[in-house]
């Protein structure tokens, strides 16, 4: 089952798979991509059941190289939600499909009508009988 506060130790060989070894061999570093296909048997089934749709997939990649490129840290949980509370809105944005829209508080002008003042409509009746029935 994956942990995902189960620290893997350099120092230990068999922590590390084949590609893996063979990547730091080379001096070459592992792309995204590579590392999750990897790990990806790792994960827990509800993540790997969604990593299946390739457009999900390509965002979660698209995420983690965009964190990556932030300088995030993949050990640290904690970096990474503090990086996903940083990018909330815009990550939002991008899957609405659209710009972050801001919302307007409406402000009545006039003065406030209240339930026993005579209805503004000039029926003669109290608010209360009349237009503000249903309210």
């Amino acid at each position: 089952m994956w942990n995902p506060f189960k620290k893997k130790h350099e120092d230990e060989p068999s922590a590390q798979s084949a590609p893996e070894q063979a990547a730091k061999k080379e001096g070459k570093k592992e792309s995204i991509e590579e590392r999750l296909e990897r790990e990806i048997d790792s994960l827990p089934e509800m993540i790997k059941g969604k990593l299946k749709d390739p457009a999900i997939k390509k965002r979660f990649i698209d995420i983690a190289k965009r964190m990556e490129k932030d300088g995030v840290d993949f050990k640290s949980i904690r970096q990474m939600k503090k990086w996903m509370k940083a990018h909330e809105a815009e990550l939002k944005a991008e899957m609405s499909g659209g710009t972050v829209t801001k919302v307007e508080t409406v402000v009545h002008e006039g003065p406030k009508i209240g339930r026993n003042d005579p209805c503004p409509c000039g029926s003669g009746k109290k608010y209360k009988k009349c237009c503000g029935a249903g309210k």
